[in-house]
């Protein structure tokens, strides 16, 4: 893997050191398929193409990305994409039932198996843009405080590492995953 963009991945277990790193969707692409040569990483990366377009579709925008997992590490072969569509506030709420409810059903594990898409995703709502000063629980409209809650522990669910075995507490490792804006 190129390091043109990106820290050293850890020497043992091949994974970004902890953070969040920003990344344009064309460096990833160079970063984590075409330096690789994989196959497997370049159909991934078509398939969840085909998603993005899926997803954007039907939202009309998604304004950027979290993109981690094996696919952001040094594994030849990646099993799949891990991604978190985040959609701006205004975009999200001017969805209606039967699109919530197919984005609903388009980022289940399932879907993307029976669409031959290596894909998990998830879609999550970014919380309105307000001033620093009124990122308060108490100043915040209702409903806008389960945005950041989501955003803060989808945040820590792509820093975690994977347990052993199923059932098991997440690793005591830490990992970085990418963030693309588009």
């Amino acid at each position: 893997m190129s390091t043109s963009y990106l820290p050293e991945p850890d020497l043992v277990t091949e994974l970004l050191p902890p953070g969040r790193y920003a990344m344009s969707l064309e460096q990833m692409h160079d970063e984590f398929v075409a330096s690789t040569g994989s196959a497997i990483r370049q159909a991934i990366w078509e398939e969840w193409t085909q998603h993005r377009a899926i997803v954007e579709a039907w939202t009309g925008e998604i304004s950027r990305m979290w993109v981690g997992g094996s696919f952001v590490s040094r594994k030849p072969d990646p099993s799949d994409v891990d991604v978190t569509y985040l959609v701006r506030a205004e975009v999200f709420d001017r969805l209606d039932e039967e699109a919530l409810s197919y984005l609903d059903e388009v980022t289940l594990r399932g879907w993307c198996v029976d669409h031959n898409m290596r894909v998990d995703a998830l879609l999550l709502r970014l919380p309105r843009r307000v001033p620093v000063s009124q990122m308060v629980p108490s100043l915040l409209q209702p409903g806008e405080g389960d945005s950041y809650r989501d955003l803060g522990l989808y945040d820590e669910v792509w820093q975690c590492t994977k347990a052993d075995s199923v059932g098991e507490l997440p690793g005591e490792m830490r990992r970085g995953y990418v963030e693309v804006r588009l």
